[in-house]
C-alpha cells in the first residue's frame, strides 16, 4: 500500500504559526511520492556528489557531501536499480562522521538505519530530496562508502538560494584538524569559524520520531539545502566560567511553506550540518541541538527576522582537504539571497541597536530637496517627537504597510522581493536644535535623510520616483526607532556637556557624506550656543562621481556665520563617468558657492598623498563613511601612514 506522507504535528505547528494556507497544508502529501519518479532516477544517476545523512549510535544526525564520481576509480557512482532501490559507491575520508556513524550499531537495535539526502546539481540549481532506510552499508579504511538505499520519500525542490558553481572530481589527502565526534564540542578553532563565515551553501539534517501511529506519520529523517550570501549563518559563543558553548544561527528564508526541516526540529531538536568549502576542500561538520525562534524571540536574537533556527553545537569536526571535488569556475550567488542579517549582539558591539520606543511613531514626507541628479534629501514630520540624537545617528523606516503584498514563492522579475521586509536604515542628515539652557540637543519631530538613487535598488527608487505622491497623499510610514554609533560628538546626557575632538579628518565617498552633513550642522549649532567653549579644526576629503559633488553645497550654505574657532577645509576629488561639460559646470558652480580658501576641487581619485598632506594627521580623530572600496583603501593608507587604529572611526551600512 502506498504511504501517504501527512504533515506531522511539528510541521503543522509551524504551518499554523506562519500562516500556511489550509489548502496548501492539505495538498502537501500530493507532492511527496513514495515511489521514485523516473526523472528523479535519471537525475540521481547522473550526480557527481550527493549530500547524505544518517544517525550515529547516540541518535545524532551527521550529514556529509559524498563524492560519487571519480577519474581514478570506475566503481564509484550511483545506480538506481528500480523498486526504490539505489546503490551508492562514494568517496569520502576515514574521518568523515557520516562514515564513522555507519560503522556504529544503530541507536535503535533491530530497526532499519535511516538515511536522508538531497541531490543537488550546482551547475543548474536543480535539486530533489530523498529519504528512507539503509539496507546495507560498508566503509573501508580509506573512507570509501558502499550503500544500498531503500527510499520511500521523494520530493522535488525549487532552485532558490543555490549558488551556481562547476565542480570536478579530484584527489586530496584529508587531514583531521579538529575532532569532537565522541565528546562535547568546546571552543571551535578559528579555521572552523572561518569556513562558516565564508559558506554560501549549508546542508541541514533533521529527524522526526513518530509517537504512535495515530496520524499516519512515520519516523524518518530529512536533509535540506540552506543557502544565502556568505556570512548568512551567524556564529556566537556564550561562556559560563570556563565552559564555552557555541551557537549557529540560520535565518529562515522564504520557501515552500511546508516547514519539513523546521517542523522536525519542533519534535526532535537533534540536527546535523555540513559546511563545505569548495575553494579549499575543507569541510566543517556539526551536530547539535536546535530550536526554532519566532517573532519577538527571533527579533531579540536577530533584528528584522521573524523565524530562525539556533543550533547549540554539541559535536564538530574540521577536516582539511576532505572534499574530493575541485572548483573549476567562479561562483554565482542566487539572486534570491537576501542581505546578511547580523545578530543583536553584533549590532550592539557596533553601536547599531535602535532605541526601543514603546509608542508607535509614523513619519510623513513633507518636502524634498534635490542635491544632484541622483541624490535627494527627504524631509519627514514625525507623529511624535523623538529623544535627542547625536548627529550622525540613524533612523529606521518601515514601508511594509504601504508596499508589502504578502507571500510570494518565486519572483523571477524581481527575486529580492521574495524576502523583502521593506525596512530600511538610513543615516539622519538632519540635526536637532540645541537647548539654550542645557546646551544639549533637544527632542524633535522632524528628521531628514539624504538618499542616492541606486540602480536596481528598491527603496531608493521608490522614494525618488514617488516622493510627490507621498507628499500629496500624506502617506505615513512606520518609524521604528533611532540609534547612534557613528558621531564625532560625545557627552550630552546625564548632565555631561557636549564635546568635540579638537582636530578631525573626515573621509567620505558619495552619499557617505550624509553623517558629516549632520555632524557639521551640529557643530554649528553647538558653536553658536557655546561660542567660547567650542574649538575644532576639520579637514574633509570627499570623493564623488560626476555631479554628486554638489552635496558639498551643504557645507558652504552657512559658512558666513562660522565662529573663528571652527575651521573647515575641503578637498573634493571628482571622478567623471558621464558628460565632461556637466562635470566641469558642477565644479564651477561649487567654486562660486564655497570660498576657495575652504574648497579645492580636482578631477582624480583619492591617493595616499592626500591623507599624508593633512596637517597634524597623527593628532586627528579620523571618521570614514563611504563605499567599501574607498573605505578599505583608506584603511590601508592610514595603516601605511601609521595612524593609530584607536583614532579611526568607520561607519558601516551592514544593519
Amino acid at each position: 500500500m502506498t504511504q501517504i506522507h501527512w504533515s506531522h504535528k511539528g510541521e503543522l505547528l509551524l504551518q499554523k504559526r506562519r500562516n500556511t494556507p489550509k489548502e496548501l497544508t492539505d495538498s502537501i502529501p500530493q507532492y511527496i511520492s513514495s515511489d521514485m519518479p523516473q526523472q528523479h532516477a535519471d537525475f540521481f544517476a547522473g550526480l557527481s556528489y550527493l549530500p547524505l545523512a544518517t544517525l550515529d549510535q547516540q541518535g545524532r544526525p551527521w550529514v556529509s557531501l559524498l563524492v560519487t564520481r571519480s577519474d581514478h576509480d570506475p566503481t564509484v557512482g550511483i545506480k538506481v536499480l528500480g523498486g526504490n532501490t539505489t546503490d551508492v559507491i562514494a568517496q569520502t575520508n576515514p574521518y568523515d562522521p557520516f562514515a564513522r556513524a555507519l560503522q556504529q550499531v544503530p541507536a535503535s537495535a533491530g530497526e532499519a538505519r535511516l538515511f536522508a539526502g538531497v541531490g543537488v546539481d550546482f551547475s543548474n540549481r536543480r535539486r530533489n530530496k530523498i529519504a528512507g532506510s539503509i539496507a546495507d552499508a560498508s566503509v573501508d579504511e580509506t573512507g570509501k562508502v558502499q550503500l544500498r538505499l531503500l527510499s520511500d520519500q521523494h520530493l522535488g525542490n525549487c532552485p532558490k538560494y543555490i549558488t551556481v558553481r562547476n565542480l570536478a572530481p579530484t584527489r586530496r589527502l584529508a587531514q583531521l584538524s579538529y575532532d569532537s565526534f565522541e565528546g562535547n564540542a568546546s571552543v571551535l578553532p578559528a579555521e572552523a569559524k572561518a569556513v562558516v563565515d565564508r559558506a554560501s551553501t549549508v546542508f541541514l539534517a533533521t529527524k522526526h520520531t513518530a509517537q504512535g501511529n495515530t496520524n499516519g506519520t512515520q519516523t524518518d529523517m530529512g536533509v535540506n539545502h540552506r543557502g544565502g550570501a556568505p556570512g548568512f549563518t551567524r556564529i556566537y559563543e556564550e561562556t559560563d566560567g570556563d565552559a564555552v558553548t557555541t551557537y549557529l544561527v540560520l535565518p529562515d528564508h522564504s520557501g515552500n511553506r511546508f516547514y519539513q526541516s523546521l517542523g522536525n526540529i519542533e519534535t526532535d531538536p537533534q540536527v546535523g550540518l555540513v559546511f563545505p568549502d569548495f575553494a579549499t576542500g575543507d569541510v566543517f561538520y556539526v551536530t547539535g541541538e536546535a530550536e526554532n525562534l519566532l517573532d519577538d524571540d527571533a527579533e531579540a536574537l536577530m533584528p528584522r527576522t521573524g523565524l530562525l533556527t539556533r543550533v547549540k553545537v554539541t559535536g564538530a569536526l574540521l577536516i582539511k582537504a576532505a572534499l574530493n571535488l575541485e572548483l573549476t569556475s567562479g561562483e554565482q550567488l542566487s539572486p534570491y539571497n537576501p542581505p546578511v542579517k547580523l545578530l543583536r549582539r553584533e549590532l550592539e558591539q557596533m553601536g547599531r541597536v535602535p532605541s526601543d520606543d514603546a509608542e508607535a511613531i509614523s513619519a510623513t514626507l513633507v518636502s524634498t530637496q534635490a542635491l544632484s541628479d541622483n541624490i535627494k534629501t527627504f524631509n519627514f514630520k514625525l507623529s511624535t517627537p523623538i529623544s535627542a540624537l547625536l548627529p550622525g545617528g540613524f533612523g529606521i523606516f518601515d514601508f511594509s504597510g504601504l508596499l508589502d503584498r504578502g507571500y510570494s514563492h518565486m519572483n523571477e522579475a524581481n527575486p529580492q522581493l521574495v524576502n523583502e521586509d521593506f525596512v530600511r536604515t538610513w543615516t539622519l542628515s538632519s540635526t536637532p536644535r540645541i537647548d539654550p539652557n542645557t546646551k544639549t540637543f533637544r527632542s524633535s519631530d522632524h528628521v531628514s535623510i539624504t538618499v542616492k538613487r541606486k540602480p536596481g535598488g528598491l527603496m531608493s527608487n521608490v522614494l525618488h520616483d514617488n516622493a510627490d505622491q507621498f507628499i500629496a497623499n500624506n502617506l505615513p510610514v512606520a518609524f521604528k526607532g533611532t540609534g547612534a554609533g557613528f558621531t564625532c560628538f560625545s557627552g550630552g546626557s546625564d548632565g555631561m556637556p557636549l564635546t568635540l575632538p579638537p582636530k578631525m579628518l573626515w573621509i567620505a565617498g558619495g552619499v557617505g557624506v550624509t553623517p558629516f552633513m549632520a555632524m557639521w550642522d551640529g557643530i554649528l549649532e553647538l558653536a553658536k550656543a557655546n561660542p567660547d567653549q567650542v574649538s575644532t579644526d576639520i579637514v574633509l576629503l570627499f570623493a564623488g562621481r560626476d555631479d554628486d559633488i554638489n552635496v558639498l553645497r551643504h557645507f558652504g550654505s552657512q559658512h558666513g556665520t562660522l565662529p573663528d574657532h571652527v575651521t573647515l577645509r575641503i578637498l573634493a576629488l571628482q571622478s567623471v563617468s558621464g558628460s565632461a561639460s556637466i562635470a566641469r559646470s558642477t565644479r564651477d558652480g561649487l567654486r562660486d558657492t564655497i570660498s576657495d580658501s575652504i574648497l579645492k576641487i580636482e578631477e582624480r581619485r583619492m591617493g595616499i598623498d592626500d591623507i599624508r598632506s593633512v596637517a597634524d594627521l597623527s593628532e586627528r580623530e579620523v571618521f570614514m563613511c563611504g563605499p567599501d572600496g574607498l573605505m578599505n583603501r583608506s584603511e590601508t593608507m592610514l595603516t601605511e601612514l601609521e595612524v593609530e587604529e584607536t583614532r579611526r572611526h568607520r561607519e558601516t551600512f551592514v544593519f
